[in-house]
C-alpha cells in the first residue's frame, strides 16, 4: 500500500535525504515519531476507504431476523437513482395480510457513511421515516418511528 509518507519520501531530492541522515540522532527520532503519528491515520483512512464500497452496497436479499420475510433491495422502478425494498418471500401468521411483491421501504438513499434513510410503507398512502444502519457486511438495522414509539428491525443478508 502506498502511503502519503512514502510519496513524500520518494519526492525528496537525494541531497535532502543525505542531509537528514547526517542530523543528530534526537532530531531523527523526533522526525520519525512525527512521521509515524501522521502516517498511521492516513493508512487507516486509506484502508477504510478501500473497504467501504463493499459494505456500502446494500443491494441484495435481506432476511428479517425472525425469518418471517425476505426483502430485495434494488433500484426503484419509478426512480432508479434511489433504492426500494420489495417483499419477495414471506411466512404469514393466520389473519395476516400478504405484502408479497409490494414495496415496503421506498426512496432509500445514503445520508452519511454506513447510514441510509427511506420511507417505510404502512398503508397505500401512509409512510413512516426509516433509518437504516449498516452494522456489518451481512447485518442491517432499520429503525422506524411513529412519534416517540420506535421499532428496530434487524436484517441479515441472505447467502447467495
Amino acid at each position: 500500500m502506498i502511503t502519503c509518507f512514502t510519496l513524500v519520501a520518494a519526492s525528496l531530492p537525494k541531497s535532502q535525504l543525505a542531509v537528514r541522515a547526517s542530523q543528530p540522532l534526537a532530531a531523527r527520532q523526533v522526525r520519525a515519531a512525527i512521521a509515524k503519528a501522521l502516517v498511521a491515520p492516513v493508512v487507516l483512512v486509506s484502508a477504510a476507504s478501500q473497504a467501504s464500497p463493499a459494505i456500502l452496497d446494500i443491494k441484495g436479499d435481506w432476511v428479517v431476523d425472525d425469518g418471517s420475510a425476505v426483502a430485495r433491495v434494488a433500484p426503484c422502478a419509478y426512480e432508479p437513482s434511489r433504492l426500494c425494498a420489495i417483499v419477495i418471500q414471506e411466512v404469514l401468521a393466520p389473519g395476516e395480510e400478504s405484502a408479497l411483491n409490494q414495496i415496503v421501504v421506498r426512496d432509500i438513499r445514503p445520508t452519511k457513511q454506513g447510514q441510509f434513510s427511506g420511507h417505510y410503507q404502512i398503508g397505500p398512502q401512509k409512510t413512516l421515516p426509516a433509518t437504516i444502519k449498516i452494522r456489518s457486511a451481512t447485518v442491517l438495522e432499520m429503525k422506524v418511528c411513529m412519534g416517540v414509539f420506535c421499532d428496530t428491525i434487524r436484517l441479515v443478508r441472505r447467502a447467495a
